[in-house]
């Protein structure tokens, strides 16, 4: 791995290790642990089946926007999906979008610039949470943090921008092209040149929904359900700690969550998610802090083992070197 990656990671754990600290100055851990003991198994269960279901949805979004002529499937398609899920879940460098191209490169030949053409495309789709929750505002009794404000202004201007791009590379691809890479030309020529190649693949991606307007309402569909499969999974933990709350607020307060996720993030998420769980359904939606601290400390270690659980089988069937290739620093763009 980089020297740079590195540093960033080892400052990205620190900060977690801080925050993590943090939030355990306000919690009460006898409390914490006595509420663990009380989770009811069925919820769990059912909200596993409904995090799972999330995961294939936007695997097989990603799969519709895959050349039909790379003949990868959609069982594959979802393997490597977890696999790139762990990745970046461990490395939140988005590492593990350029690990899904290198598996298609390596397992089907598709070039990498091709493959990440897809998968920029893909990630684009998920900022339609940032619609779904504004949508969501007019119904719900939000009291409006200084933090969740400052979210909430940051992911509309992403969205709006996402948008944007969206509509004028469907118009003309290559003057949105032209313009962005001009933004990027104060970055040193090595840097740029690679910059350029990955803004060209992404709106030439985004350009491919001028001529199949169904698969651009698929795709939006497709993010819409996963969204609200989400939403049930979060929901149903809430249902484990025997606590009643409307859906429509846990389905807003978690894509929230979700969406932070797009801002830099220590490794693991270590320590952000509890405080965006304190910043959202506490100081937002009037939660107690117990129970806002018991959720999502079960929810963190639970998503964990999933996530490692289901990377290493995934990684395992797709080929285990794909890390150990990350961690020495070898390129996976060629």
């Amino acid at each position: 791995m980089k020297r740079k990656n590195i540093i960033s990671l080892i400052l990205g754990l620190l900060l977690g290790i801080v925050l993590l600290l943090l939030w355990l100055r306000f919690v009460d851990i006898t409390e914490l642990t006595s509420r663990m003991k009380e989770v009811r198994l069925t919820p769990v269960i059912l909200s596993l089946v409904c995090y799972m279901l999330a995961y294939f949805i936007r695997s097989f979004r990603w799969y519709l926007l895959i050349p039909k002529e790379v003949n990868v499937g959609v069982l594959r398609t979802w393997l490597i999906s977890l696999s790139g899920n762990f990745i970046n879940y461990l490395i939140p460098i988005r590492a593990g979008e350029l690990a899904k191209a290198w598996l298609l490169k390596r397992q089907r030949g598709l070039p990498v610039m091709q493959g990440l053409s897809g998968i920029f495309v893909d990630k684009s789709f998920d900022t339609i949470g940032i619609l779904v929750v504004l949508l969501l505002l007019p119904f719900l009794k939000v009291r409006f943090s200084g933090g969740m404000l400052g979210l909430l202004g940051i992911l509309v201007i992403v969205f709006a921008v996402s948008f944007l791009v969206l509509i004028l590379a469907i118009r003309n691809s290559g003057k949105v092209s032209r313009i962005l890479q001009a933004l990027f030309s104060w970055l040193p020529k090595r840097v740029k040149t690679k910059t350029d190649g990955y803004i060209e693949a992404f709106v030439q991606g985004m350009a491919t929904f001028r001529h199949q307007p169904g698969k651009l309402l698929a795709a939006m569909g497709l993010t819409a359900l996963g969204l609200v499969f989400d939403g049930l999974y979060f929901w149903l933990i809430f249902i484990a700690f025997g606590i009643t709350y409307p859906f429509a607020m846990v389905l807003f307060g978690y894509t929230l969550i979700n969406l932070s996720y797009a801002l830099p993030q220590p490794p693991a998420q270590l320590g952000s998610n509890e405080w965006m769980m304190i910043i959202i359904f506490s100081a937002g939606f009037g939660l107690t802090k117990p129970d806002a601290s018991a959720v999502m400390a079960f929810a963190h270690i639970f998503t964990a083992a999933v996530i490692v659980l289901t990377g290493i089988i995934s990684l395992s069937i797709n080929g285990g070197q794909l890390l150990s290739k990350i961690f020495k620093g070898e390129t996976l763009d060629e």
